[in-house]
């Protein structure tokens, strides 16, 4: 019997009050380390139920003992005290009998994998193991669910992608450039993913492009939580038509007043860099 069979079982065998204060105990935890992902917090709330939800859909059926661990959930999503029967017309009608809507709730969990800790992780993987064990049985099919979930959350994630979700997660970041031996630094807040790579925007009759023009050897700081990334490279400025249309579906104010102005942009991104995180107890992360 593998590792995982032997905690399904013990899960399965576990008694009612330990078993509700292990879940219990998990939910807080999660659901308090997602909402830290966003400002509001709701896209973390939102994250923590489409797993429980799709964890409870694994198999296609949600039985009255899920029903009965969940039931705060459909209740606070219906705004009313539902019966075991109303809640399985809710399972339904979203469609949580049918397996292929488990993809979507595979690619959230994918699109915060740069975002969370190993122990984090684990723990989503372990609530969503005891949704499947509530009915004391983790059927073949909720197994299956329960190992292509784990599959992409150890995955290792490209460089790019985990700088951009990083970028992401910090919202506004500096720039250090010099100016002759002098260190100039300035807040930026516009990136693009595009072609693997990510790209950075300064108007080009401002001093910083005239530094990065002079010396491209640059270096980005972005600050999340107890940690901060560290990015740094030569700037390669390049003229990618592709570029421009997209900062204008993003800040059209910002390019009306540049057209206005007679101002333009200047794209780059950085190369030949290094790019590590490092916490508070200075242990470094390398990224790239």
């Amino acid at each position: 019997m593998s590792d995982f069979d032997t905690l399904c079982t013990k899960l399965e065998q576990m008694d009612p009050a330990t078993f509700t204060q292990l879940f219990n105990e998990l939910s807080v935890d999660v659901i308090n380390n997602l909402v830290k992902l966003t400002a509001d917090g709701t896209d973390g709330l939102t994250a923590y139920m489409q797993f429980i939800l799709a964890s409870v859909a694994a198999d296609g059926v949600m039985t009255e003992e899920e029903f009965t661990l969940l039931k705060p959930l459909f209740d606070r999503m219906a705004e009313k005290d539902l019966t075991y029967e109303e809640g399985v017309q809710i399972f339904k009608s979203m469609g949580l009998d049918k397996p292929e809507k488990y993809k979507d709730i595979v690619d959230t969990m994918v699109d915060i994998i740069g975002l969370v800790s190993e122990d984090l992780k684990d723990e989503i993987v372990m609530l969503c193991l005891l949704v499947c064990a509530i009915d004391g049985e983790v059927s073949q099919k909720e197994k299956d669910w329960i190992k292509q979930l784990v599959e992409p959350l150890t995955i290792e994630v490209e460089p790019m992608e985990y700088i951009d979700a990083y970028l992401d997660k910090a919202k506004i970041f500096t720039l250090a450039t010099t100016c002759g031996d002098q260190p100039k630094m300035r807040v930026l807040g516009l990136k693009i993913k595009l072609d693997g790579r990510i790209y950075f925007a300064v108007g080009t009759f401002k001093d910083v492009y005239k530094q990065l023009m002079a010396n491209p050897k640059c270096e980005i700081l972005a600050s999340a939580g107890m940690e901060f990334l560290r990015w740094d490279g030569k700037a390669l400025f390049v003229d990618d038509p592709r570029l421009m249309p997209i900062v204008e579906g993003m800040m059209p104010e910002l390019v009306k007043m540049y057209n206005q102005m007679g101002w333009k942009l200047g794209f780059f991104t950085l190369v030949e860099g290094t790019a590590e995180v490092v916490d508070v107890t200075n242990q470094k992360t390398k990224i790239l």
